[in-house]
């Protein structure tokens, strides 16, 4: 896809937001494809659900604390909720041209707007994927994960969310080397992102990341993760239990705490599939063992076993409503 065939659909508050968006969307090489005024919008919701609109990326700024009384608005927030095309979101103010502010304001919508395009750019040729499996791991659980990685076959329709307790700063040097000697890419997680097959999406310890029904990662900037233990596997685990059910899964490999049987039992009854790695090839064995003390696991095994259960239970399925066989 041409960098400049990519089409922006912006919702907005104004006749003069209108005006300065078009002439920031112009000026990154993007289309301004259609242009909404909110009240348009809340009258008649439908407009932005065609399909055919074929809108490649969404730019919304609105007020949304000034709106939510009004009618409509909950199916637009669900709207917004189920698309599965990247978002941006603004704040609903737009600075005066006058204004010493309006010049940065312009510069960080382009910034976003090339960084979002760029992010669809690399997604555009990967296929989405149709399985979400959770990685999670804290002491011990980098070393197990690569092995994992490294015997698992790609084209499996498999995309993974990696949530592994580790200090920020250790988050680059894990993203360049976690897939080193695999077949799969490895990113660290990004608003706008969606989850593609065949890839790693190492999820940040700074600010929670959640995940919507299409599968697109979205940041919550600035809000940590709740409870004690930072990146939180249970939110991730549960966040991927409601939207995947039996097309998902978590792995738990070596680690300390208890992190995660919380979301574990979830996942179990959303048809899910818990697997732990096998404890006497773990670093450290009290995460998986308090998950298998929760009496969800299905699975466990060395990470090269379970890369192989992995391989040949996905190639049986027939359908995404079909869970997991059992591995003995």
């Amino acid at each position: 896809m041409p960098h400049d065939q990519l089409k922006v659909g912006v919702i907005c508050q104004t006749l003069v937001q209108q005006h300065h968006f078009r002439q920031i969307i112009e000026s990154c090489a993007l289309k301004l494809e259609k242009s909404f005024l909110i009240d348009q919008v809340l009258l008649q919701t439908d407009i932005v659900n065609n399909p055919a609109l074929g809108i490649d990326i969404w730019l919304i700024d609105i007020d949304t604390n000034a709106l939510e009384a009004r009618d409509n608005w909950n199916v637009f927030e669900q709207w917004m909720l189920s698309i599965e095309k990247p978002i941006i979101y603004g704040e609903g103010t737009t600075f005066d041209a006058s204004s010493d502010d309006f010049g940065a304001w312009c510069r960080q919508l382009k910034y976003k707007l090339v960084a979002q395009s760029g992010h669809l750019h690399a997604f555009v040729e990967r296929q989405k994927a149709d399985y979400i499996w959770v990685l999670a791991a804290s002491t011990g659980g980098p070393e197990a994960v690569k092995s994992f990685l490294d015997a698992m076959p790609k084209g499996l329709g498999v995309g993974f969310l990696y949530v592994q307790h580790i200090e920020q700063k250790q988050h680059r040097p894990l993203v360049d080397t976690i897939t080193r000697d695999s077949e799969y890419s490895s990113q660290l997680a990004t608003h706008g992102d969606v989850i593609a097959a065949d890839t790693v999406t190492l999820i940040p310890v700074s600010e929670e990341i959640k995940i919507l029904p299409g599968g697109m990662l979205v940041s919550k900037y600035g809000q940590p993760w709740r409870g004690i233990y930072q990146p939180s596997i249970d939110q991730v685990v549960a966040n991927v239990a409601m939207i995947g059910g039996a097309a998902s899964g978590v792995i738990f490999f070596s680690g300390m705490g208890d992190d995660g049987v919380d979301g574990a039992r979830l996942m179990a009854r959303q048809n899910g599939q818990v697997w732990i790695q096998s404890l006497a090839s773990c670093a450290s064995d009290a995460m998986p063992k308090a998950i298998d003390q929760a009496g969800v696991v299905t699975t466990m095994g060395s990470p090269e076993q379970l890369a192989g259960f992995m391989a040949t239970a996905i190639r049986k399925l027939t359908s995404f409503k079909e869970p997991l066989s059992k591995s003995e």
